[in-house]
């Protein structure tokens, strides 16, 4: 390892929303983390979808914990079953605990 505090990317989020969960999944284990490509989400539609991705990154020092998460994050996404809201019958991911078209808790 080169430099301990070199940022390295170690997910690739499909959107804004995914990369803020995994932030929050690192940032709640004490893995300090940034997003790239964040503000390039209001830019899909102009420029082609693959370098619309939000990259999470963590310092390298961090690289094998954070991996460690990620694991267990990408298990519980395969595992959990996506869900209908009771309020608005919307389609939401398994990982979004309230809807997100009208903000009605998953477990209403």
């Amino acid at each position: 390892m080169n430099n301990p505090f070199q940022w390295l990317t170690i997910y690739s989020a499909a959107d804004a929303v995914e990369a803020n969960i995994v932030k929050g999944l690192l940032l709640a284990n004490d893995v300090n983390c940034q997003l790239l490509g964040e503000s390039l989400q209001s830019a899909v539609g102009e420029i082609p979808i693959a370098q619309t991705e939000v990259r999470v990154q963590v310092y390298a020092i961090k690289e094998r914990q954070a991996r460690e998460i990620l694991v267990n994050y990408r298990q519980d996404q395969q595992s959990a079953p996506d869900w209908v809201c009771p309020n608005c019958n919307e389609h939401n991911g398994s990982t979004f605990e309230m809807c997100w078209s009208c903000r009605t808790s998953k477990n209403d």
